[in-house]
């Protein structure tokens, strides 16, 4: 039997041209026609399904932003109405025919006497969050401040709020709405509130009806909104129920709507007038809060009508080309096979893919043009193939330069407000940096780029950029350190520095992020310095004006004494009581004038001031006062010592006012070189909420900075709050107290 491969082996070159070229086409064409068609119907359906989608979300929206605005409009409503009826009431009652108490009752019986849908009420609150008007007896006069929605309200007095709220026996929450306005003569928030889900009968349906049947999906696709009970409420043709609507096959398809309220559909539908059953997609969504279902439909027939077209192309275009290849090939098989009989006798074999191949030439004919043309040919290619390697190395290192710029560009420098910098650590070289970074400095693009950051007077100094440089490449990174840098004026700026290393074109960077804070430190320092001035002013002004105004008071009441002893020894006896109380304020008056402005802290025994300290706290509140010292120290530094005073000062402030605290310890010792200032108390302790929005505690970690220090504020394991301050005792110009009158190691002040 002969087979088919060595039948076509043995025919002619022509006829085998014909055949493959033939067949190639043919499949060609087919297979492509075919993927075409393919790709074509899952394109036609991805974008059916598409558009389909976008309607049914872009008129789900439509509808609740109008079922939103009819909320609003419906709840201002009837808060702007009784607000008038209060101002009507109000009015007469200024106008004397009722009083206060029975105008307040008469609006109240107003109010109370309305209802919002089925459960909505009207109630209203004051600015402490106490309900004066509400429904529910057991609730009016109470205080609603631990809901959130309550201090909106206090804080916004006028407007729409939406919010979540369980009533008593209710196991969820549900979503709730409400619009305020403000009577201010008795500072009720008028509030009218009720469910959303009771809200369907507000919603004008005319305000969207025709938005919604404008739509159209082919030529007879349209849009349409169920209830959940299949009654219609936007139809183009359709009113009523269509609870019973059946398919070509009699399948209620509408049960699955309704019964599914979410996704899509294919069925069967005839419209009124129409002579037969069309395929339809529907897609559809729901909206729960009021229990309809929007659907956007098209008929399939209508859609894959450019499908159709497709095909037919397709199968035109295979039979044309058949057509066109048969003759096509014939001539052309006849042209290349006459001079490729000639040119096979002078070729040799060659390895295939080798451009140094050449052919000899051996004559002038064309044959010998061909093979000159052949040789010059591979010449050039052998240039453009060397050419060529060079290109693409040269393009894949740019283009990989070009990615990690981009990447670069995009998620460090053009995104972030933070100063961005990327230097070589071989020798700090500039390769770039961001604007925030060009903004900080003054420098200008040109000027900072290629320059190195261990050139002289450039950013910052050569050793703080050296050393920050060999950390990096230590370390491979490092996190918020202190920075001082120079503009290009020479201004000297603050901020802080982190930094990672990064490899970039195989050499070894660092990216870093730099952070401003002059303005900032600024600010803390002159909140500081007006803080400290103020207290001082306050402490002089009472030491130096109301003390002397005390004294003078007691020197009246000396001479009352004397002149009644005679006379009133019982009223003498009042008169010497008199006189011990002002004695006793104006020494309260004295600690309470020194904590508030502490004098010569450089040149006593800080000891000494913290034991002045304890007085004043146990005279002016009464808190037990422990204070415990291993050696007296005497701090010559007055900056120092005013910061470790004020910083005990408002730790010991912040227990007696914030902490509820009966006892305060307090202790200053020296070990290992190191000073520690520790205050501990037993009130109720400190929360993340308090370490995190308290200003006390940012000025002491400011104080802490300013002196070297570092600080440590905790909640203690035995209750109420600890604060721990260390430096170094070289940083304070530091004397240790001598004798006899030095030897104590714990006061109870």
């Amino acid at each position: 039997m002969i087979r088919l491969t060595d039948l076509f082996r043995d025919l002619p070159i022509s006829l085998k041209l014909l055949l493959s070229y033939s067949s190639v086409f043919m499949v060609t064409i087919l297979l492509g026609g075919l993927v075409i068609y393919h790709f074509v119907r899952n394109a036609i359906e991805a974008n059916i399904e598409s558009e389909l989608h976008n309607t049914t979300t872009t008129i789900l929206s439509m509808v609740r932003t109008a079922a939103n605005t009819s909320i609003k409009n419906h709840l201002r409503a009837v808060a702007e109405q009784n607000r008038k009826i209060i101002e009507l009431i109000h009015s007469r009652q200024k106008e004397g025919w009722m009083t206060e108490d029975e105008a307040k009752l008469q609006a109240r019986q107003i109010v109370l006497s309305q209802t919002i849908g089925k459960t909505g009420y009207i109630y209203c609150v004051d600015s402490f969050g106490k309900a004066p008007v509400h429904p529910n007896p057991g609730v009016q006069g109470r205080s609603f401040l631990q809901h959130k929605f309550v201090r909106d309200q206090i804080q916004m007095k006028e407007g729409y709020l939406e919010y979540e709220w369980r009533n008593p026996g209710e196991d969820h929450k549900r979503p709730k709405a409400l619009y305020m306005t403000y009577f201010e003569p008795w500072d009720w928030i008028i509030s009218v509130s009720s469910y959303r889900e009771e809200f369907a009968e507000l919603v004008k349906v005319d305000d969207f009806r025709d938005s919604i049947l404008a739509l159209r999906f082919g030529k007879t696709g349209y849009s349409f909104v169920l209830d959940s009970k299949a009654n219609v409420i936007v139809h183009p043709i359709l009113q009523d129920s269509v609870l019973d609507a059946t398919d070509a096959q009699g399948n209620r398809f509408v049960h699955k709507i309704i019964n599914v309220k979410r996704g899509k559909l294919t069925y069967s539908w005839k419209n009124p007038g129409e002579e037969s059953f069309r395929d339809k997609l529907v897609i559809f969504d729901y909206i729960p809060e009021y229990d309809w279902i929007v659907a956007s439909s098209c008929y399939l027939d209508e859609s894959y009508a450019a499908l159709t077209r497709v095909r037919n192309i397709v199968f035109a275009t295979v039979i044309g080309t058949l057509l066109l290849v048969i003759p096509v090939t014939l001539v052309i098989s006849g042209n290349i096979l006459r001079p490729l009989k000639s040119l096979m006798n002078g070729l040799t074999s060659r390895r295939s893919g080798d451009l140094t191949v050449r052919m000899e030439v051996g004559s002038e004919d064309e044959l010998g043009q061909l093979a000159r043309y052949f040789n010059e040919f591979m010449n050039k290619i052998e240039g453009y193939k060397n050419k060529l390697l060079e290109e693409i190395r040269e393009r894949s290192q740019t283009e990989e330069a070009l990615r990690l710029s981009e990447e670069m560009f995009s998620k460090a420098f053009h995104c972030s407000p933070s100063g961005m910098i990327i230097a070589s650590i071989r020798n700090g070289r500039v390769i770039n940096v961001n604007e925030s970074f060009l903004r900080f400095t003054e420098y200008s693009l040109s000027e900072v780029h290629d320059k190195s950051l261990l050139d002289p007077h450039f950013v910052m100094d050569t050793d703080t950029a050296g050393a920050l440089l060999d950390e990096v490449r230590r370390n491979s990174r490092l996190v918020g350190r202190d920075l001082r840098y120079y503009t290009s004026s020479g201004e000297a700026r603050s901020g802080v520095i982190s930094a990672e290393l990064i490899e970039l074109w195989g050499e070894e960077c660092m990216l870093a992020a730099l952070e401003d804070l002059t303005d900032s430190q600024r600010l803390e320092r002159e909140i500081l310095h007006i803080s400290e001035r103020e207290h001082q002013k306050i402490g002089r002004d009472l030491h130096d004006d109301l003390c002397p105004h005390l004294i003078g008071v007691e020197v009246l009441s000396t001479v009352l004494e004397q002149k009644l002893n005679g006379r009133c020894p019982a009223e003498a006896s009042d008169a010497a009581e008199i006189r011990k109380l002002i004695q006793d304020s104006i020494h309260k008056l004295r600690r309470l004038a020194r904590g508030l402005c502490p004098v010569d802290l450089g040149d006593e025994e800080f000891g000494s001031s913290l034991a002045s300290l304890g007085r004043y706290v146990e005279d002016i509140f009464g808190v037990t006062y422990h204070l415990q010292c291993d050696v007296p120290i005497v701090v010559h530094d007055p900056t120092v010592a005013g910061h470790l005073y004020y910083i005990a000062h408002e730790a010991v402030h912040n227990a007696v006012k914030h902490s509820g605290a009966e006892n305060i310890h307090v202790s200053f010792t020296s070990e290992n070189g190191l000073l520690e200032l520790k205050i501990r108390d037993d009130g109720r302790g400190i929360t993340n909420a308090d370490s995190s929005n308290g200003m006390g505690l940012r000025i002491m970690n400011y104080r802490a900075r300013r002196i070297g220090a570092s600080i440590e504020i905790e909640r203690d394991s035995r209750g109420g709050t600890s604060v721990t301050l260390k430096i170094k005792a070289s940083d304070c110009s530091i004397d240790r107290g001598e004798g006899p009158n030095h030897q104590w190691s714990e006061l109870r002040c």
